[in-house]
């Protein structure tokens, strides 16, 4: 599986209604997809969720039929990660 990194921001009026969204998201919320972990984050982006896919087509399909449609999504950039290191 490939690790990515997509970063999302927001309409900050819908800041809460996104995190409660996707914090009711199972680990595997579509097909080919599991979940690492959904953070705020600061500066020139909101919010950062890694994830692991099957395939760029899975997370393709992830980013653009389940975090785009969110109200209050503005802009996604979702980046492949190719660790160096893991320490966990």
């Amino acid at each position: 599986m490939q690790k990515y990194i997509v970063l999302v921001r927001l309409n900050p009026s819908k800041t809460m209604p996104f995190n409660n969204t996707v914090s009711s998201w199972p680990q595997n919320p579509t097909k080919g997809v599991m979940l690492w972990g959904a953070y705020n984050i600061f500066g020139n982006w909101d919010f950062a969720i890694w994830f692991e896919a099957d395939n760029n087509e899975d997370a393709y399909h992830f980013v653009w039929e389940k975090i785009r449609p969110i109200d209050g999504v503005m802009e996604t950039v979702t980046m492949p990660a190719n660790p160096i290191k893991e320490y966990m």
